[in-house]
Protein backbone atom coordinates (compact mmCIF):
# COMPACT_ATOMS: atom_id res chain seq x y z
CA UNK A 1 0.00 0.00 0.00
CA UNK A 2 2.83 2.41 0.83
CA UNK A 3 4.31 1.66 -2.60
CA UNK A 4 1.05 2.75 -4.24
CA UNK A 5 1.16 6.11 -2.50
CA UNK A 6 4.76 6.70 -3.58
CA UNK A 7 3.93 5.61 -7.13
CA UNK A 8 0.93 7.88 -7.44
CA UNK A 9 2.91 10.90 -6.21
CA UNK A 10 5.76 10.19 -8.61
CA UNK A 11 3.26 9.81 -11.44
CA UNK A 12 1.69 13.13 -10.58
CA UNK A 13 4.88 15.11 -10.42
CA UNK A 14 6.70 13.92 -13.53
CA UNK A 15 3.90 13.22 -16.05
CA UNK A 16 2.74 16.38 -17.81
CA UNK A 17 0.45 14.75 -20.37
CA UNK A 18 -2.50 14.88 -17.99
CA UNK A 19 -2.28 18.64 -17.92
CA UNK A 20 -3.62 18.84 -21.46
CA UNK A 21 -6.49 16.49 -20.63
CA UNK A 22 -7.33 18.42 -17.46
CA UNK A 23 -7.27 21.65 -19.37
CA UNK A 24 -9.89 20.34 -21.80
CA UNK A 25 -12.25 19.24 -19.00
CA UNK A 26 -12.20 22.62 -17.23
CA UNK A 27 -14.96 25.16 -17.63
CA UNK A 28 -12.57 27.81 -18.99
CA UNK A 29 -13.89 31.21 -20.07
CA UNK A 30 -13.37 31.94 -23.71
CA UNK A 31 -10.14 33.88 -24.35
CA UNK A 32 -9.50 36.03 -27.33
CA UNK A 33 -6.98 34.72 -29.81
CA UNK A 34 -4.05 36.73 -28.48
CA UNK A 35 -4.57 35.76 -24.82
CA UNK A 36 -5.21 32.15 -25.78
CA UNK A 37 -1.91 31.96 -27.67
CA UNK A 38 -0.04 33.61 -24.80
CA UNK A 39 -1.69 31.26 -22.27
CA UNK A 40 -0.84 28.13 -24.31
CA UNK A 41 2.75 29.28 -24.83
CA UNK A 42 3.24 30.06 -21.13
CA UNK A 43 1.71 26.75 -20.13
CA UNK A 44 3.91 24.69 -22.49
CA UNK A 45 7.02 26.58 -21.35
CA UNK A 46 6.06 25.85 -17.76
CA UNK A 47 5.74 22.14 -18.55
CA UNK A 48 9.09 22.19 -20.37
CA UNK A 49 10.88 23.87 -17.44
CA UNK A 50 9.30 21.43 -14.99
CA UNK A 51 10.55 18.47 -17.02
CA UNK A 52 14.15 19.71 -17.00
CA UNK A 53 13.99 20.47 -13.26
CA UNK A 54 13.97 24.27 -13.49
CA UNK A 55 11.10 24.60 -11.03
CA UNK A 56 11.52 28.30 -10.32
CA UNK A 57 11.16 29.17 -14.01
CA UNK A 58 8.25 26.74 -14.32
CA UNK A 59 6.35 28.46 -11.50
CA UNK A 60 7.00 31.79 -13.23
CA UNK A 61 5.40 30.55 -16.47
CA UNK A 62 2.40 28.98 -14.69
CA UNK A 63 1.98 32.19 -12.69
CA UNK A 64 1.86 34.04 -15.99
CA UNK A 65 -0.97 31.70 -17.01
CA UNK A 66 -2.88 32.80 -13.91
CA UNK A 67 -2.34 36.45 -14.77
CA UNK A 68 -3.99 35.76 -18.11
CA UNK A 69 -6.67 33.45 -16.68
CA UNK A 70 -6.90 33.67 -12.84
CA UNK A 71 -9.45 30.82 -12.70
CA UNK A 72 -7.19 28.29 -14.47
CA UNK A 73 -7.35 25.12 -12.36
CA UNK A 74 -4.65 23.36 -14.38
CA UNK A 75 -2.12 26.14 -13.76
CA UNK A 76 -2.90 26.03 -10.03
CA UNK A 77 -2.53 22.25 -10.08
CA UNK A 78 0.89 22.48 -11.74
CA UNK A 79 2.09 25.09 -9.25
CA UNK A 80 0.83 22.94 -6.36
CA UNK A 81 2.73 19.94 -7.69
CA UNK A 82 6.00 21.88 -7.91
CA UNK A 83 5.53 23.36 -4.43
CA UNK A 84 4.98 19.83 -3.13
CA UNK A 85 8.32 18.73 -4.56
CA UNK A 86 9.89 21.65 -2.68
CA UNK A 87 8.00 20.61 0.48
CA UNK A 88 6.14 23.91 0.68
CA UNK A 89 2.97 22.12 1.68
CA UNK A 90 1.04 25.13 3.01
CA UNK A 91 1.08 27.06 -0.28
CA UNK A 92 0.70 23.84 -2.24
CA UNK A 93 -2.46 23.00 -0.29
CA UNK A 94 -3.94 26.43 -1.04
CA UNK A 95 -3.30 26.10 -4.78
CA UNK A 96 -4.55 22.51 -5.07
CA UNK A 97 -7.75 23.29 -3.12
CA UNK A 98 -8.47 26.05 -5.65
CA UNK A 99 -7.67 23.65 -8.51
CA UNK A 100 -10.14 21.08 -7.16
CA UNK A 101 -12.77 23.78 -6.64
CA UNK A 102 -12.30 24.86 -10.25
CA UNK A 103 -12.55 21.31 -11.60
CA UNK A 104 -14.12 19.00 -8.97
CA UNK A 105 -14.38 16.04 -11.38
CA UNK A 106 -10.63 15.79 -12.05
CA UNK A 107 -9.25 12.69 -10.33
CA UNK A 108 -5.63 13.80 -10.52
CA UNK A 109 -6.28 17.08 -8.77
CA UNK A 110 -7.89 15.19 -5.90
CA UNK A 111 -5.03 12.69 -5.70
CA UNK A 112 -2.58 15.56 -5.27
CA UNK A 113 -4.87 17.14 -2.70
CA UNK A 114 -5.01 13.90 -0.71
CA UNK A 115 -1.25 13.51 -0.91
CA UNK A 116 -0.57 17.02 0.39
CA UNK A 117 -3.09 16.51 3.19
CA UNK A 118 -1.23 13.36 4.13
CA UNK A 119 2.09 15.24 4.13
CA UNK A 120 0.54 17.72 6.56
CA UNK A 121 -0.71 14.84 8.75
CA UNK A 122 -4.31 15.73 7.94
CA UNK A 123 -5.00 12.03 7.48
CA UNK A 124 -8.76 11.83 7.98
CA UNK A 125 -9.40 14.64 5.51
CA UNK A 126 -7.09 12.87 3.04
CA UNK A 127 -9.16 9.72 3.52
CA UNK A 128 -12.34 11.66 2.78
CA UNK A 129 -10.79 12.82 -0.49
CA UNK A 130 -9.95 9.22 -1.45
CA UNK A 131 -13.48 8.15 -0.53
CA UNK A 132 -14.78 10.83 -2.88
CA UNK A 133 -12.46 9.61 -5.66
CA UNK A 134 -13.63 6.03 -5.11
CA UNK A 135 -17.29 7.08 -5.29
CA UNK A 136 -16.63 8.44 -8.76
CA UNK A 137 -14.13 5.75 -9.83
CA UNK A 138 -15.19 2.56 -8.00
CA UNK A 139 -13.03 0.37 -10.23
CA UNK A 140 -9.77 1.97 -9.10
CA UNK A 141 -8.67 -0.79 -6.71
CA UNK A 142 -5.55 0.94 -5.45
CA UNK A 143 -7.47 3.84 -3.89
CA UNK A 144 -9.34 1.56 -1.50
CA UNK A 145 -6.04 0.19 -0.27
CA UNK A 146 -4.49 3.63 0.11
CA UNK A 147 -7.48 4.94 2.07
CA UNK A 148 -7.54 1.91 4.36
CA UNK A 149 -3.79 2.12 4.93
CA UNK A 150 -4.06 5.79 5.89
CA UNK A 151 -6.72 5.00 8.47
CA UNK A 152 -4.52 2.22 9.83
CA UNK A 153 -1.59 4.67 10.12
CA UNK A 154 -3.63 6.75 12.60
CA UNK A 155 -5.07 3.67 14.33
CA UNK A 156 -8.61 4.22 13.07
CA UNK A 157 -9.16 0.47 12.91
CA UNK A 158 -12.93 0.46 12.38
CA UNK A 159 -12.80 3.07 9.61
CA UNK A 160 -10.14 0.98 7.84
CA UNK A 161 -12.43 -2.05 8.14
CA UNK A 162 -15.28 -0.02 6.63
CA UNK A 163 -13.07 0.76 3.62
CA UNK A 164 -12.22 -2.92 3.21
CA UNK A 165 -15.94 -3.71 3.39
CA UNK A 166 -16.54 -1.35 0.48
CA UNK A 167 -13.63 -3.00 -1.35
CA UNK A 168 -15.21 -6.43 -0.93
CA UNK A 169 -18.57 -5.15 -2.21
CA UNK A 170 -16.76 -4.19 -5.40
CA UNK A 171 -14.27 -7.06 -5.78
CA UNK A 172 -15.50 -9.86 -3.55
CA UNK A 173 -13.56 -11.75 -0.87
CA UNK A 174 -9.79 -11.80 -1.37
CA UNK A 175 -7.15 -13.31 0.88
CA UNK A 176 -4.99 -10.16 1.48
CA UNK A 177 -7.96 -7.98 2.43
CA UNK A 178 -9.52 -10.67 4.62
CA UNK A 179 -6.24 -11.13 6.47
CA UNK A 180 -5.99 -7.37 7.02
CA UNK A 181 -9.55 -7.30 8.40
CA UNK A 182 -8.74 -10.18 10.75
CA UNK A 183 -5.72 -8.26 12.07
CA UNK A 184 -7.85 -5.16 12.61
CA UNK A 185 -10.60 -7.06 14.39
CA UNK A 186 -8.02 -8.59 16.73
CA UNK A 187 -6.75 -5.08 17.50
CA UNK A 188 -10.32 -4.23 18.44
CA UNK A 189 -10.55 -7.48 20.48
CA UNK A 190 -13.53 -8.52 18.40
CA UNK A 191 -12.69 -12.21 18.20
CA UNK A 192 -16.13 -13.19 16.88
CA UNK A 193 -15.83 -10.90 13.86
CA UNK A 194 -12.23 -12.00 13.28
CA UNK A 195 -13.28 -15.65 13.34
CA UNK A 196 -16.14 -14.89 10.93
CA UNK A 197 -13.63 -13.43 8.49
CA UNK A 198 -11.56 -16.60 8.70
CA UNK A 199 -14.67 -18.72 8.20
CA UNK A 200 -15.38 -16.76 5.00
CA UNK A 201 -11.91 -17.65 3.74
CA UNK A 202 -12.36 -21.29 4.75
CA UNK A 203 -15.63 -21.48 2.83
CA UNK A 204 -14.13 -19.82 -0.24
CA UNK A 205 -10.87 -21.80 -0.14
CA UNK A 206 -11.80 -25.17 1.41
CA UNK A 207 -8.55 -26.78 0.24
CA UNK A 208 -6.34 -24.40 2.25
CA UNK A 209 -5.94 -25.99 5.65
CA UNK A 210 -3.78 -23.10 6.88
CA UNK A 211 -6.92 -20.99 7.37
CA UNK A 212 -8.25 -23.55 9.82
CA UNK A 213 -4.91 -23.43 11.60
CA UNK A 214 -5.12 -19.65 11.79
CA UNK A 215 -8.63 -19.92 13.20
CA UNK A 216 -7.41 -22.33 15.86
CA UNK A 217 -4.53 -19.99 16.70
CA UNK A 218 -7.00 -17.13 17.00
CA UNK A 219 -9.07 -19.08 19.50
CA UNK A 220 -5.96 -19.99 21.49
CA UNK A 221 -4.90 -16.36 21.63
CA UNK A 222 -8.28 -15.45 23.13
CA UNK A 223 -8.34 -18.31 25.66
CA UNK A 224 -10.92 -20.28 23.74
CA UNK A 225 -8.80 -23.42 23.86
CA UNK A 226 -11.65 -25.85 23.45
CA UNK A 227 -12.68 -24.38 20.09
CA UNK A 228 -9.07 -24.23 18.95
CA UNK A 229 -8.39 -27.86 19.82
CA UNK A 230 -11.59 -28.98 18.09
CA UNK A 231 -10.46 -27.32 14.87
CA UNK A 232 -6.97 -28.80 15.02
CA UNK A 233 -8.34 -32.27 15.80
CA UNK A 234 -10.63 -31.90 12.81
CA UNK A 235 -7.65 -31.00 10.67
CA UNK A 236 -5.61 -34.00 11.88
CA UNK A 237 -8.44 -36.39 11.09
CA UNK A 238 -8.38 -35.12 7.51
CA UNK A 239 -4.55 -34.87 7.34
CA UNK A 240 -2.86 -37.04 10.00
CA UNK A 241 0.61 -36.04 8.79
CA UNK A 242 0.02 -32.29 8.65
CA UNK A 243 3.28 -31.14 10.22
CA UNK A 244 2.15 -27.55 10.76
CA UNK A 245 -0.84 -28.68 12.80
CA UNK A 246 1.37 -30.98 14.88
CA UNK A 247 3.71 -28.06 15.59
CA UNK A 248 0.73 -25.86 16.58
CA UNK A 249 -0.39 -28.54 19.01
CA UNK A 250 3.14 -29.09 20.30
CA UNK A 251 3.45 -25.38 21.12
CA UNK A 252 0.03 -25.36 22.72
CA UNK A 253 0.76 -28.32 24.99
CA UNK A 254 4.18 -26.93 25.91
CA UNK A 255 2.56 -23.68 26.96
CA UNK A 256 0.33 -25.74 29.26
CA UNK A 257 3.36 -27.70 30.59
CA UNK A 258 1.90 -30.94 29.14
CA UNK A 259 5.28 -32.34 28.11
CA UNK A 260 4.17 -35.80 27.01
CA UNK A 261 1.58 -34.48 24.54
CA UNK A 262 3.99 -31.80 23.31
CA UNK A 263 6.68 -34.40 22.73
CA UNK A 264 4.28 -36.66 20.82
CA UNK A 265 3.22 -33.92 18.39
CA UNK A 266 6.79 -32.65 17.95
CA UNK A 267 7.92 -36.11 16.87
CA UNK A 268 4.99 -36.43 14.45
CA UNK A 269 5.83 -33.05 12.89
CA UNK A 270 9.53 -33.89 12.49
CA UNK A 271 8.81 -37.01 10.41
CA UNK A 272 6.07 -35.38 8.32
CA UNK A 273 6.93 -35.05 4.64
CA UNK A 274 4.34 -32.28 4.26
CA UNK A 275 6.53 -29.69 5.94
CA UNK A 276 9.96 -28.52 4.80
CA UNK A 277 12.99 -29.59 6.80
CA UNK A 278 14.06 -25.97 7.06
CA UNK A 279 10.98 -25.24 9.16
CA UNK A 280 11.72 -28.28 11.35
CA UNK A 281 15.27 -27.07 11.93
CA UNK A 282 14.00 -23.61 12.87
CA UNK A 283 11.58 -25.21 15.32
CA UNK A 284 14.32 -27.18 17.05
CA UNK A 285 16.54 -24.10 17.20
CA UNK A 286 13.65 -22.19 18.75
CA UNK A 287 13.44 -24.82 21.50
CA UNK A 288 17.19 -24.70 22.07
CA UNK A 289 17.28 -20.90 22.29
CA UNK A 290 14.21 -20.58 24.51
CA UNK A 291 14.80 -18.99 27.91
CA UNK A 292 12.31 -21.44 29.43
CA UNK A 293 14.40 -24.53 30.17
CA UNK A 294 11.30 -26.47 31.22
CA UNK A 295 9.95 -26.66 27.66
CA UNK A 296 12.14 -29.54 26.54
CA UNK A 297 14.84 -31.79 27.99
CA UNK A 298 18.30 -32.38 26.51
CA UNK A 299 17.35 -36.03 25.93
CA UNK A 300 14.28 -34.98 23.95
CA UNK A 301 16.35 -32.59 21.84
CA UNK A 302 18.84 -35.36 21.08
CA UNK A 303 15.96 -37.70 20.23
CA UNK A 304 14.52 -35.12 17.82
CA UNK A 305 17.92 -34.82 16.16
CA UNK A 306 18.14 -38.62 15.84
CA UNK A 307 14.69 -38.69 14.21
CA UNK A 308 15.75 -36.16 11.59
CA UNK A 309 19.03 -37.95 10.93
CA UNK A 310 17.29 -41.31 10.61
CA UNK A 311 14.88 -40.07 7.95
CA UNK A 312 16.70 -37.17 6.29
CA UNK A 313 20.40 -37.98 6.49
CA UNK A 314 20.89 -36.83 2.89
CA UNK A 315 19.65 -33.33 3.72
CA UNK A 316 22.74 -31.15 4.20
CA UNK A 317 20.89 -28.69 6.44
CA UNK A 318 20.00 -31.58 8.74
CA UNK A 319 23.65 -32.68 8.76
CA UNK A 320 24.70 -29.14 9.66
CA UNK A 321 22.27 -29.12 12.58
CA UNK A 322 23.62 -32.52 13.63
CA UNK A 323 27.11 -31.04 13.67
CA UNK A 324 25.90 -28.31 16.03
CA UNK A 325 24.39 -30.94 18.32
CA UNK A 326 27.60 -32.93 18.41
CA UNK A 327 29.60 -29.80 19.12
CA UNK A 328 27.19 -28.92 21.94
CA UNK A 329 27.98 -32.32 23.48
CA UNK A 330 31.71 -31.65 22.98
CA UNK A 331 31.98 -34.42 20.39
CA UNK A 332 34.22 -32.29 18.24
CA UNK A 333 35.72 -35.08 16.16
CA UNK A 334 32.29 -36.35 15.12
CA UNK A 335 31.03 -32.82 14.51
CA UNK A 336 34.02 -32.18 12.28
CA UNK A 337 33.23 -35.29 10.22
CA UNK A 338 29.70 -33.98 9.62
CA UNK A 339 31.10 -30.70 8.28
CA UNK A 340 33.56 -32.59 6.10
CA UNK A 341 30.67 -34.65 4.70
CA UNK A 342 28.67 -31.51 3.88
CA UNK A 343 31.62 -30.00 2.03
CA UNK A 344 32.15 -33.23 0.12
CA UNK A 345 28.66 -32.66 -1.30
CA UNK A 346 28.62 -28.87 -1.55
CA UNK A 347 31.77 -26.77 -1.48
CA UNK A 348 29.95 -23.48 -2.09
CA UNK A 349 28.68 -22.89 1.44
CA UNK A 350 31.14 -20.48 3.05
CA UNK A 351 29.59 -20.70 6.52
CA UNK A 352 30.37 -24.43 6.62
CA UNK A 353 34.00 -23.74 5.66
CA UNK A 354 34.21 -21.15 8.42
CA UNK A 355 32.69 -23.49 10.99
CA UNK A 356 35.10 -26.27 9.99
CA UNK A 357 38.14 -23.98 10.21
CA UNK A 358 37.13 -22.68 13.64
CA UNK A 359 36.57 -26.24 14.80
CA UNK A 360 40.04 -27.25 13.60
CA UNK A 361 41.42 -24.31 15.55
CA UNK A 362 39.50 -25.37 18.67
CA UNK A 363 40.80 -28.94 18.29
CA UNK A 364 44.40 -27.71 17.74
CA UNK A 365 44.29 -29.47 14.37
CA UNK A 366 47.09 -27.47 12.77
CA UNK A 367 47.20 -29.54 9.59
CA UNK A 368 43.43 -29.29 9.14
CA UNK A 369 43.52 -25.52 9.60
CA UNK A 370 46.05 -25.21 6.80
CA UNK A 371 44.59 -27.82 4.43
CA UNK A 372 40.99 -26.68 4.69
CA UNK A 373 41.98 -23.02 4.85
CA UNK A 374 43.85 -23.20 1.56
CA UNK A 375 40.98 -25.10 -0.06
CA UNK A 376 38.45 -22.55 1.23
CA UNK A 377 40.54 -19.78 -0.35
CA UNK A 378 40.06 -21.41 -3.77
CA UNK A 379 36.27 -21.14 -3.45
CA UNK A 380 36.08 -17.91 -1.44
CA UNK A 381 39.19 -15.83 -2.22
CA UNK A 382 37.58 -12.67 -0.81
CA UNK A 383 36.99 -14.02 2.70
CA UNK A 384 39.75 -13.07 5.19
CA UNK A 385 39.29 -15.82 7.81
CA UNK A 386 40.79 -18.68 5.74
CA UNK A 387 43.92 -16.58 5.15
CA UNK A 388 44.20 -15.89 8.88
CA UNK A 389 43.83 -19.48 10.04
CA UNK A 390 46.01 -20.90 7.27
CA UNK A 391 48.70 -18.39 8.20
CA UNK A 392 48.39 -19.15 11.92
CA UNK A 393 48.80 -22.85 11.11
CA UNK A 394 52.07 -22.09 9.30
CA UNK A 395 53.24 -19.95 12.24
CA UNK A 396 52.60 -22.86 14.62
CA UNK A 397 54.76 -24.98 12.31
CA UNK A 398 57.41 -22.22 12.42
CA UNK A 399 56.99 -21.61 8.67
CA UNK A 400 56.97 -17.85 9.11
CA UNK A 401 58.14 -16.94 5.60
CA UNK A 402 55.27 -18.95 4.08
CA UNK A 403 52.73 -17.36 6.44
CA UNK A 404 53.60 -13.78 5.52
CA UNK A 405 52.01 -13.75 2.00
CA UNK A 406 48.75 -15.09 3.47
CA UNK A 407 48.64 -12.37 6.12
CA UNK A 408 49.54 -9.68 3.58
CA UNK A 409 46.64 -10.79 1.38
CA UNK A 410 44.39 -10.79 4.44
CA UNK A 411 45.24 -7.14 5.10
CA UNK A 412 43.96 -6.22 1.61
CA UNK A 413 40.64 -7.97 2.30
CA UNK A 414 39.89 -6.07 5.50
CA UNK A 415 39.76 -2.47 4.32
CA UNK A 416 36.24 -2.09 5.78
CA UNK A 417 37.02 -4.09 8.94
CA UNK A 418 39.73 -2.23 10.86
CA UNK A 419 39.64 -4.56 13.89
CA UNK A 420 40.30 -7.57 11.68
CA UNK A 421 42.99 -5.68 9.79
CA UNK A 422 44.79 -4.99 13.08
CA UNK A 423 44.88 -8.74 13.74
CA UNK A 424 46.62 -9.37 10.43
CA UNK A 425 49.15 -6.62 11.23
CA UNK A 426 49.82 -8.30 14.57
CA UNK A 427 50.43 -11.67 12.88
CA UNK A 428 52.78 -10.01 10.41
CA UNK A 429 54.64 -8.30 13.25
CA UNK A 430 55.29 -11.61 14.99
CA UNK A 431 56.43 -13.24 11.73
CA UNK A 432 58.78 -10.38 10.83
CA UNK A 433 60.27 -10.25 14.32
CA UNK A 434 60.94 -13.98 14.34
CA UNK A 435 62.63 -13.62 10.94
CA UNK A 436 64.73 -10.77 12.37
CA UNK A 437 63.06 -8.15 10.16
CA UNK A 438 62.80 -5.93 13.19
CA UNK A 439 62.01 -2.64 11.45
CA UNK A 440 59.12 -4.25 9.56
CA UNK A 441 57.87 -5.90 12.75
CA UNK A 442 57.85 -2.64 14.68
CA UNK A 443 56.12 -0.89 11.77
CA UNK A 444 53.37 -3.52 11.88
CA UNK A 445 52.98 -3.01 15.63
CA UNK A 446 52.62 0.71 15.01
CA UNK A 447 49.90 0.03 12.44
CA UNK A 448 48.00 -2.10 14.95
CA UNK A 449 48.12 0.60 17.59
CA UNK A 450 46.86 3.22 15.13
CA UNK A 451 43.72 1.13 14.77
CA UNK A 452 43.45 -0.12 18.33
CA UNK A 453 45.60 1.79 20.84
CA UNK A 454 44.45 -0.56 23.61
CA UNK A 455 45.40 -3.88 21.99
CA UNK A 456 46.84 -5.38 25.15
CA UNK A 457 48.73 -8.25 23.53
CA UNK A 458 50.45 -5.96 21.05
CA UNK A 459 51.28 -3.41 23.74
CA UNK A 460 52.89 -6.16 25.83
CA UNK A 461 54.81 -7.84 23.00
CA UNK A 462 55.97 -4.57 21.47
CA UNK A 463 57.23 -3.33 24.85
CA UNK A 464 59.02 -6.61 25.53
CA UNK A 465 60.72 -6.70 22.13
CA UNK A 466 61.89 -3.10 22.55
CA UNK A 467 63.29 -3.90 25.98
CA UNK A 468 65.18 -6.92 24.67
CA UNK A 469 66.87 -4.63 22.14
CA UNK A 470 67.33 -1.72 24.59
CA UNK A 471 65.47 0.54 22.16
CA UNK A 472 62.94 3.28 22.94
CA UNK A 473 62.67 2.21 26.56
CA UNK A 474 60.54 5.25 27.46
CA UNK A 475 57.94 4.11 24.91
CA UNK A 476 58.26 0.50 26.12
CA UNK A 477 57.62 1.63 29.71
CA UNK A 478 54.50 3.58 28.69
CA UNK A 479 53.06 0.66 26.75
CA UNK A 480 53.86 -1.91 29.42
CA UNK A 481 52.45 0.23 32.24
CA UNK A 482 49.26 0.53 30.17
CA UNK A 483 48.86 -3.27 30.09
CA UNK A 484 49.39 -3.50 33.86
CA UNK A 485 46.76 -0.80 34.41
CA UNK A 486 44.34 -2.78 32.25
CA UNK A 487 45.05 -6.16 33.89
CA UNK A 488 46.92 -5.57 37.16
CA UNK A 489 47.03 -9.25 38.16
CA UNK A 490 48.20 -10.73 34.86
CA UNK A 491 51.64 -12.33 35.52
CA UNK A 492 52.75 -12.02 31.89
CA UNK A 493 52.15 -8.27 31.79
CA UNK A 494 53.68 -7.82 35.26
CA UNK A 495 56.79 -9.73 34.14
CA UNK A 496 57.15 -7.57 31.02
CA UNK A 497 56.77 -4.39 33.04
CA UNK A 498 59.37 -5.59 35.55
CA UNK A 499 61.75 -6.40 32.71
CA UNK A 500 61.29 -3.00 31.05
CA UNK A 501 61.97 -1.29 34.40
CA UNK A 502 65.04 -3.49 34.84
CA UNK A 503 66.33 -2.40 31.43
CA UNK A 504 65.78 1.22 32.46
CA UNK A 505 67.85 0.64 35.60
CA UNK A 506 64.90 1.06 37.95
CA UNK A 507 65.75 -2.07 39.96
CA UNK A 508 63.69 -1.36 43.06
CA UNK A 509 60.44 -1.03 41.10
CA UNK A 510 61.43 -3.93 38.86
CA UNK A 511 61.87 -6.13 41.94
CA UNK A 512 58.41 -5.17 43.20
CA UNK A 513 56.66 -6.06 39.94
CA UNK A 514 58.55 -9.33 39.31
CA UNK A 515 57.53 -10.50 42.80
CA UNK A 516 53.92 -9.61 41.95
CA UNK A 517 54.20 -11.59 38.70
CA UNK A 518 55.43 -14.71 40.58
CA UNK A 519 52.74 -14.33 43.27
CA UNK A 520 49.97 -14.06 40.67
CA UNK A 521 51.17 -17.01 38.58
CA UNK A 522 49.79 -20.32 39.83
CA UNK A 523 52.58 -22.18 38.07
CA UNK A 524 55.50 -19.74 37.68
CA UNK A 525 57.83 -20.55 34.81
CA UNK A 526 61.60 -20.66 34.89
CA UNK A 527 61.87 -17.42 32.96
CA UNK A 528 60.13 -15.50 35.77
CA UNK A 529 62.69 -16.70 38.29
CA UNK A 530 65.55 -16.01 35.89
CA UNK A 531 64.29 -12.44 35.49
CA UNK A 532 63.96 -12.19 39.27
CA UNK A 533 67.55 -13.38 39.64
CA UNK A 534 68.83 -10.85 37.12
CA UNK A 535 67.01 -8.02 38.90
CA UNK A 536 68.34 -9.14 42.30
CA UNK A 537 71.88 -9.34 40.95
CA UNK A 538 71.73 -5.79 39.60
CA UNK A 539 70.30 -4.71 42.95
CA UNK A 540 73.39 -6.12 44.69
CA UNK A 541 71.75 -9.27 46.12
CA UNK A 542 74.13 -11.72 44.42
CA UNK A 543 73.53 -14.75 46.68
CA UNK A 544 69.77 -14.46 46.46
CA UNK A 545 70.10 -14.00 42.71
CA UNK A 546 71.97 -17.30 42.44
CA UNK A 547 69.18 -19.07 44.31
CA UNK A 548 66.62 -17.68 41.88
CA UNK A 549 68.72 -18.78 38.87
CA UNK A 550 68.96 -22.30 40.26
CA UNK A 551 65.17 -22.39 40.75
CA UNK A 552 64.75 -21.20 37.17
CA UNK A 553 66.92 -24.09 35.96
CA UNK A 554 64.79 -26.56 37.93
CA UNK A 555 61.55 -25.26 36.42
CA UNK A 556 62.94 -24.96 32.90
CA UNK A 557 60.88 -23.47 30.10
CA UNK A 558 61.83 -20.50 27.99
CA UNK A 559 64.98 -19.64 29.93
CA UNK A 560 68.00 -17.98 28.33
CA UNK A 561 71.02 -19.78 26.93
CA UNK A 562 73.11 -17.87 29.49
CA UNK A 563 71.37 -19.31 32.56
CA UNK A 564 73.81 -22.20 32.99
CA UNK A 565 76.78 -19.82 32.80
CA UNK A 566 75.20 -17.50 35.38
CA UNK A 567 74.76 -20.40 37.82
CA UNK A 568 78.28 -21.70 37.32
CA UNK A 569 79.97 -18.29 37.66
CA UNK A 570 77.55 -16.82 40.17
CA UNK A 571 77.39 -13.59 38.23
CA UNK A 572 75.89 -11.93 35.22
CA UNK A 573 77.84 -12.24 31.97
CA UNK A 574 79.55 -9.08 30.75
Amino acid sequence: MIKWIAFVLMFLLVTPVFADKKKKTENIPVLDEKNKMEFDYSFMEGVRCKLIGDYQAAIGWFDNCLKILPSSAVAKYEIAGILTVGEDYNQALQFVREAVAGNPDNMWYKILLANILQKKSMIEEACEVYADIISKYPNKEEFYLIEANLYISVEKWQKAIDVFERYEQQYGITEPVSIEKIKLYTKLDEVKKASNELLKLIRKFPDKSEYLSLLAELYFNYDQDKKGLQILDRLLKAEPDNGFVHFYLADYYRSKKLNIEADEHTRAALVSDKIENGYKIQYILKLILSNDTTLVTDKQLNDYMDLLMLKYSDDLSVRALHSDFLKKDNKLSEAKKELEYILSRDKNNYLIWEELLLMCNEMNDTLGMYTYGMEAIKYFPDQPLPYALSGISLMLQEKFSEAIPLFEEGVHLTYEKPELKSQFYAYLADCYYTLDSVAKAFHMFDEVLKINPNDILVLNNYAYYLSLRNERLDQAERMSSQTVAMEPENPTYLDTYAWVLYKRGEYSQAKYYIKLAIENDKEPSGVLYEHYGDILYKSGNHQEALEMWKKAAELGGDVSDELKEKIQSGKMPD
